[in-house]
């Protein structure tokens, strides 16, 4: 212990003395640290840290696959739910939820309120339990529109002033009274659901067969103690072939599969932040390496110092430990600045971070955050602190004693390593770095065909209660689009069920259809929209016509096609007069026009084949309306309101957006990863810079005489300058060889996050190239010059 303290108190002295690198060290590692602990922070409250739910490592989801199913969304319908609840044997409880809109009657008149509609179920496999009252019951599933509700602890806050006499009240939502009976705790939120004010059951009977088809909810459930995720998938095949026999024998590629929650919730987020995990841990490879070279570099000044330890008896292993000690102490202060690095770091993703970043709220610095931080000063310290503390050990005593030279041939060609080191990892930061920036670029230069700079879209809502049968909700639509057209500034008024970048889009069903070759089915994307959408967007139907008023309730069903469609099912024909089936038979519609294709807002995606049928004739009381001005489009919705509220005080619009304000969101997670791999690579880019300078600047000081021999000789500065120069670009060249040997692997890791641009683009990892290789001359000419200004008389005299 004493010798312990005796070293301690050594390399504090040692460190204070030479005031320069310690600085220098610190601060390198404080940024390699602070870097990676923020990151693996953000990783351990997104991705690692459990759902705040008991049980949590039971709990899983269940998604149907069917023809159009994208894979960056889980959902399933409600029968094949109550199949697989009563034929499992895995599954202790399991039931479905989603978002639902409602309008609460206040004194100032009707009000659009967000719910959510579950099983009872659901409740149960999270393991909630009610702050007040009660859960739903399985008597509260009704089959129609149940009479109970469950409030958020939210709306029960706001609007209920937390009173706890609040059970039992009733409120009026679509026009019915409804009977508060529980409130939530405020530490409840239903993963993928957002943003719900209450609860209510199921407004469907969940056994109902004509719901098997709906595919509109997320399966929230529980595995059974001791089944394992693996056991309850392999039962779920069996389900899935027997669910299949019996009800979707003629659907092409229908199927389920099992996740954990976990997973669900996580989605696309863990594969990304683990690829920012493992990019920013390379910083700190950078980071070490330039300090393992400072302490290379170091100890071949202290050849004398160890020598002189040796000769007075200290074992190889006390000046093993004693140097390990020092490098220890370089890590202890990296870690602590690197932790208010790390704070810092984090308040600043949370800030920036998308809003869509799942369990942002889970994220900061905390035990197991400063533990981390803890056992990676550890880490770095034998990382940079044990080789060079190893070969330092082996001192030359006659030679370190006579001329105090302790560097070698080995002590060079392990710098030169760990330059070439940095430049590789930095090439492949770098690399990342452009192709997130040639994507990004890609992104915002998306030109969808129509001028988007005077559109703005809404959505609202009419009941069921107030509007119940179709001929209804067209009506309304009809006399809403008329008023809107006459609010000032206002030159078009279009309504759908949704549109490039707003509304989310329908998902895509098997479409039967026949041409040439015969009956066939393929999946396409479904929209329903008013005659005059087309035209407020500024779409144009390229072939056949538009539809109109006259397309109504009592018509014969009409709908448009895209380009894509068109071109896919009848490529030799024409669409025009074709017949189209939807949704297994129960809708039949022929195509009367063709409109051009929208291409969407990622680069590169194809344009999917979509169907358009007029909201006259089949139309849904959620739709959202789109405004085309000649005026900012914001200040219209102050009189757009006024017009709803004057048809009907429960038409309140909400998700409001323009359209430059919806690009403005698309390119947010894209702007975001790239300006974080930017980050990394310009601090990767100034680590390896500072680096190859450090290292050519000792290897010029060390050559002080053999460059005054070689100037006195006749050599010129500007030789000497290419002689230095030559070495560093060679020494680059090694590094951006294998930098672009590793860049093509991260290509590989980066293709779900690039569009518009191959990950292994030829431009930009030329362009990587370049800086790197301008990076090395940059850093390497400062020694250059005082290389050549080295003065052979004064170096021969001293030497």
């Amino acid at each position: 212990m004493q010798n312990l303290i005796a070293d301690l108190r050594h390399a504090l002295r040692s460190l204070r003395s030479h005031l320069t690198f310690t600085v220098t060290a610190v601060l390198t590692l404080a940024l390699g640290i602070g870097g990676t602990t923020t990151i693996y922070g953000i990783v351990d409250g997104i991705v690692l840290r459990p759902l705040p739910f008991p049980n949590a490592d039971r709990l899983i989801t269940i998604c149907e696959q069917y023809p159009g199913a994208t894979s960056d969304w889980c959902s399933i319908a409600p029968p094949n739910v109550e199949d697989i609840a009563a034929r499992s044997h895995s599954i202790a409880a399991i039931g479905i939820g989603r978002s639902w809109p409602y309008h609460l009657a206040t004194a100032e008149g009707a009000e659009s309120v967000t719910g959510g509609i579950v099983t009872p179920e659901l409740f149960h496999a999270l393991g909630v339990r009610p702050l007040l009252g009660r859960l739903f019951q399985r008597s509260d599933l009704m089959g129609r529109e149940s009479d109970v509700a469950i409030l958020s602890y939210d709306m029960w806050q706001t609007r209920f002033g937390s009173a706890r006499g609040v059970i039992g009240r009733r409120i009026v939502l679509d026009g019915k009274p409804v009977t508060i009976v529980g409130v939530l705790s405020s530490d409840f939120a239903l993963p993928k659901v957002s943003n719900v004010k209450l609860w209510r059951t199921l407004h469907i009977d969940p056994r109902d067969e004509q719901h098997r088809t709906w595919p509109g909810f997320v399966a929230y459930g529980l595995l059974r103690p001791g089944v394992s995720l693996a056991s309850a998938r392999s039962e779920l095949n069996g389900l899935a072939g027997q669910i299949r026999r019996e009800h979707f024998a003629s659907v092409r590629d229908w199927g389920l599969y099992m996740e954990s929650l976990q997973d669900l919730v996580v989605g696309d987020a863990k594969p990304v932040l683990l690829f920012f995990l493992g990019a920013v841990s390379l910083i700190l490879l950078i980071g070490c390496a330039n300090v393992a070279n400072l302490l290379l570099a170091r100890a071949g000044e202290r050849s004398r110092e160890l020598a002189l330890r040796a000769a007075l008896g200290a074992n190889r292993w006390r000046i093993i430990r004693g140097l390990l000690v020092e490098s220890f102490l370089l890590a202890l202060g990296g870690s602590a600045l690197g932790v208010l690095i790390a704070q810092w770091g984090t308040a600043a993703f949370k800030s920036l971070a998308p809003a869509s970043t799942p369990r942002l709220s889970s994220v900061g610095v905390d035990g197991r955050v400063l533990v981390f931080a803890l056992v990676l000063s550890v880490v770095t310290t034998m990382l940079f602190g044990l080789a060079p503390a190893v070969r330092a050990a082996r001192v030359n005593l006659a030679g370190a004693l006579r001329d105090g030279r302790g560097s070698n041939r080995r002590d060079r060609l392990a710098g030169r390593v760990l330059v070439a080191g940095e430049l590789a990892l930095a090439m492949v930061l770098v690399t990342g770095a452009g192709l997130l920036a040639r994507s990004f670029a890609a992104r915002a230069a998306w030109n969808p065909g129509f001028e988007r700079d005077h559109l703005i879209a809404f959505s609202i809502f009419a009941s069921n209660e107030r509007y119940p049968t179709p001929a209804l909700v067209a009506a309304l639509l009809r006399r809403v689009e008329t008023e809107l057209r006459t609010v000032p500034g206002v030159v078009g008024v279009g309504s759908a069920s949704a549109g490039p970048l707003f509304g989310g889009g329908d998902g895509a069903q098997d479409v039967a259809y026949s041409n040439r070759a015969g009956p066939a089915k393929s999946p396409a994307a479904w929209y329903d929209m008013s005659p005059s959408y087309f035209a407020t967007l500024g779409v144009p139907v390229v072939a056949g016509r538009a539809l109109s008023e006259a397309d109504g309730v009592d018509a014969a069903r009409v709908a448009l096609v895209n380009e894509a469609l068109a071109k896919k099912f009848w490529p030799n024909d024409t669409p025009l007069g074709k017949q189209l089936t939807l949704f297994s038979g129960k809708m039949q519609v022929e195509i009367v026009g063709v409109a051009r294709d929208v291409p969407p807002a990622t680069p590169g995606e194809p344009v999917q084949p979509q169907v358009y049928w007029s909201n006259r004739q089949e139309p849904r009381g959620y739709t959202y309306l789109l405004l085309r001005t000649s005026v900012d489009p914001a200040s219209v919705m102050t009189a757009v309101r006024s017009r709803l509220k004057g048809i009907d005080t429960s038409l309140r619009p909400a998700n409001v957006n323009t359209m430059p304000e919806l690009v403005a969101e698309e390119l947010k997670t894209p702007r975001f990863q790239m300006l974080l791999l930017v980050t990394f690579g310009m601090s990767a880019l100034g680590l390896a810079a500072v680096g190859t300078y450090g290292l050519f600047a000792y290897r010029v000081a060390r050559r002080r005489r053999e460059i005054g021999i070689r100037i006195a000789l006749g050599a010129l500065g500007r030789q000497v300058i290419a002689s230095v120069l030559r070495e560093g670009l060679m020494l680059a060249a090694v590094g951006i060889v294998v930098g672009v040997g590793a860049s093509f692997v991260a290509g590989r890791a980066m293709r779900g996050m690039v569009a518009g641009v191959s990950a292994f683009d030829p431009l930009t990892i030329g362009g990587s190239c370049l800086l790197l290789g301008l990076v090395a001359i940059v850093a390497c000419f400062g020694p250059a010059r005082r290389a050549a200004s080295v003065d052979p008389a004064v170096t021969l005299t001293a030497e």
